[in-house]
């Protein structure tokens, strides 16, 4: 019979090699290993370790990484690297005057810098919003110091005593400095309210409208690089003593209408600075003086004054303001701390108290701005047995934004002399584990490079941006 099979003795010696092997049964049994290791490092928590001919890395820790030969490259606490990064508040400056020093490794901040808001007339117009000014991304340089200063609320007046004080200008920078100006003063009698970042309301005189004052006119510009916030006032309603709402970062103050005073204008919200503060400390204040929601900075004062009702005041720290009857006879409110709300007007109850209120602080906030930078990723060195001539890689990535087109926008490469000389891998989509890409490449010549037995890879990510964020999981670098 005959037979269908190879025996040993049918082979000659030397005659079958390692090029006759199929290489795709080795280079699937390579990347299994790979992909066994990394499910062991993840589970075990384990460090960057290394087996014969391979190193293992799932990013359990930053020990395989040569931070000195990596560009942007950040660690997330999830085990995986990409140069993207989400800010944190550095500093909150809440009054005077003084320095921001910027700390090792940070070269672009995030500034929100507010103004103080203004005060609030008697009998009147409640104050203007202070300005506002945000810029996303402030150039610096690590351990330079940039100068800051934080403004303070403008002071209310009593009904004829004029207009309430305009809130203090709050900056931030050195060289290239970013101003916010101070909420104007609302009216308390004849005269217009003040303009300022924002304005501050007109007061309502005895007979319409030659005793009406109108509101005053929003000032606040782009500064320093940063976009700047402001709007205009409400008018006084003439012969029924009520005035118009000031002016917010966010929206104009309405005019005083009918038996009710007007409203003071919105702040505007700035949702990378909601975690400063406590939920009263930037939100729509209530009658009571509480608040909800946060991120909110440089709302008006409502008007005051007359036997009708008070407006509204504006999100975002701005005041109410008073009446002659009911609850809301006394001070005008003041708006609140760190704001650069408005105040609110007062009521002229017939009380020799019963003034404007006072212009709530300014504040300057600092954070580290997003990042999204191309990284560069190189792994310490590991020393092989003998001199390779040909490189394996196994990966595994994710998108955190975006779709990465591979080798265009992730690459890998390996160096057999310590990194001084690389060799691009080929890499192509071998399927998914656990959510994460698998790439591969095998049998890399790198032959062509200079003599060494110190084996490192690198990773580079590009077209990095807030829609596109590659994110490294985990990577093994095999030679033979």
């Amino acid at each position: 019979m005959t037979r269908t099979t190879i025996r040993s003795e049918d082979i000659t010696a030397g005659q079958v090699k390692a090029a006759d092997l199929a290489s795709d049964a080795t280079s699937g049994i390579q990347t299994d290993i790979a992909i066994l290791g990394f499910k062991v490092a993840a589970n075990g928590s384990l460090a960057k370790y290394d087996l014969v001919d391979q190193t293992i890395d799932a990013f359990e820790d930053a020990s395989g990484i040569d931070a000195s030969a990596s560009t942007d490259e950040i660690r997330n606490a999830a085990n995986y690297y990409s140069g993207a990064q989400t800010g944190s508040l550095l500093n909150a400056y809440t009054s005077g005057s003084g320095s921001f020093t910027a700390p090792a490794g940070v070269t672009s901040v995030e500034v929100l810098v507010v103004a103080a808001g203004g005060g609030g007339g008697g009998l009147g117009g409640g104050g203007g919003g202070g300005g506002v000014v945000h810029h996303t991304g402030y150039t610096v340089v690590p351990a330079s110091t940039y100068a800051y200063s934080v403004g303070t609320g403008g002071t209310g007046v009593k009904y004829n005593g004029g207009v309430g004080s305009n809130g203090g200008n709050s900056t931030f920078g050195t060289g290239t400095v970013i101003t916010a100006v101070g909420g104007g003063g609302g009216s308390g009698g004849s005269a217009d309210g003040a303009d300022g970042g924002s304005g501050g309301g007109g007061n309502g005189g005895y007979a319409p409208p030659s005793f009406s004052s109108v509101g005053g006119s929003g000032t606040q510009a782009d500064s320093g690089g940063g976009t700047g916030y402001g709007n205009d006032a409400g008018t006084g309603a003439g012969g029924s003593y009520y005035g118009g709402g000031g002016g917010g970062a966010g929206a104009a103050g309405s005019d005083a209408t009918g038996p009710a005073s007007g409203v003071g204008g919105a702040g505007r919200v700035f949702s990378n600075f909601d975690s400063y503060g406590t939920d009263a400390s930037n939100a729509k204040p209530t009658a009571d003086g509480s608040g909800s929601g946060k991120g909110y900075f440089g709302g008006g004062g409502s008007g005051g004054g007359g036997t009708g009702t008070a407006g509204a005041a504006g999100v975002g720290g701005g005041a109410l303001g008073r009446c002659q009857t009911g609850s809301y006879i006394g001070d005008g409110g003041s708006g609140q701390a760190n704001t650069g709300g408005g105040a609110g007007g007062g009521p002229n109850s017939g009380e020799a108290a019963d003034t404007g209120g006072t212009g709530g602080s300014g504040i300057v906030l600092v954070r580290q701005a997003d990042a999204y930078n191309d990284m560069t990723l190189v792994s310490n060195a590991t020393t092989a047995e003998a001199e390779p001539t040909k490189g394996d890689l196994v990966m595994t990535y994710t998108n955190g934004a975006g779709t990465a087109t591979i080798n265009t926008d992730i690459k890998g490469w390996v160096s057999r002399d310590d990194g001084t000389t690389y060799t691009q891998f080929t890499l192509a989509d071998d399927g998914d584990t656990g959510g994460h890409t698998i790439l591969t490449a095998h049998d890399l010549d790198i032959s062509g490079q200079p003599s060494g037995t110190s084996m490192r890879y690198k990773i580079t990510t590009h077209n990095q941006s807030v829609s596109k964020q590659t994110r490294i999981q985990a990577v093994s670098l095999g030679w033979s």
